[in-house]
């Protein structure tokens, strides 16, 4: 199972986000197209499993988004449970 967080953050016109603890990154015009480059970058380090997101705004200029990738049986994930992100 693998578990990636992202920090995520507006300048201009582009998002861009770099992994918490790693070397991810991507960067797009919009967070729906950032979201899929981050979980496309996350499946390309670890394919193992079913994939789950979230994504979280702080500010309107930043968020923290997580991809987790395997793990539990295929349940229902709460939104209040995927939501819970270390602070940093």
């Amino acid at each position: 199972m693998g578990v990636f967080t992202f920090i995520c953050k507006e300048s201009g016109d582009e998002w861009s986000a770099k992994q918490h603890k790693g070397d991810l990154e991507a960067s797009a015009s919009c967070t729906y197209d950032l979201q899929r480059k981050l979980v496309q970058a996350a499946l390309a380090s670890d394919s193992s499993g079913a994939v789950q997101s979230s994504f979280s705004y702080v500010t309107p200029s930043s968020a923290v988004f997580q991809v987790i990738i395997g793990g539990g049986g295929g349940g229902f994930v709460g939104g209040a449970a995927a939501a819970a992100a270390p602070s940093g």
